[in-house]
């Protein structure tokens, strides 16, 4: 599909798109459970199944309990997820999204966020791009990593095929996982997380 011919309202139900800016900019509606209805209802769908989409986007996404709830008033995580919520109930095939942690604290929100997306992972039925300048996660976790610079395709393979380039990536001024730095001073084949890790012990008598 050429994105620049095709009309926005055919290309969203092909591509949902979470976007890098702060989540509370996608969010206008009074409740949660609006905030996701509020597209399928744009599409005309009954409402039984706006209902079903609704309580199954917000079950995968851990917001269930939430439904009446004032989007300004969730944590900074929640609110990425119900952005997340609401891209999912569309039912697109391919979500992408543009560094859907930057804007969240290190700890439980970015947490809470990489959760739904291995969960998105884990269940199929659905293909998730990420663009992200910190690479750690995707190096943990994706299938197929690819590294653009100028625009235009730089490396292309999996994370340990990608990983095994760490002095490039390190010039484009790419966040690898300490692991592979470390492997990459030491002389060791590429270490993807610190679990791969596994020191020789000598022993002396």
């Amino acid at each position: 599909m050429r994105t620049l011919e095709t009309p926005v309202s055919k290309l969203s139900t092909v591509v949902g798109l979470v976007l890098q800016n702060p989540p509370e900019s996608q969010l206008f509606n009074m409740t949660v459970e609006d905030e996701v209805a509020f597209a399928l209802g744009n599409l005309g769908l009954p409402r039984e199944e706006i209902e079903e989409r609704v309580s199954w986007a917000l079950r995968v996404v851990g917001l269930e309990g939430k439904r009446e709830e004032f989007p300004p008033n969730l944590s900074g995580g929640e609110k990425q997820r119900l952005a997340i919520a609401s891209v999912l109930a569309m039912k697109p095939p391919i979500i992408v999204m543009d560094e859907p942690t930057s804007q969240l604290d290190p700890g439980g929100g970015k947490k809470e966020v990489e959760n739904v997306i291995l969960r998105l992972r884990k269940e199929g039925g659905v293909t998730v791009i990420i663009v992200e300048h910190d690479s750690r996660f995707l190096f943990r976790n994706a299938d197929r990593i690819v590294v653009l610079k100028d625009g235009r395709v730089f490396l292309e393979g999996t994370p340990r095929e990608v990983a095994r380039r760490v002095g490039e990536l390190l010039g484009l001024g790419i966040k690898l996982p300490h692991s592979l730095i470390l492997s990459h001073r030491l002389g060791l084949p590429p270490l993807l997380s610190p679990e791969e890790f596994q020191p020789r012990v000598t022993h002396q008598r």
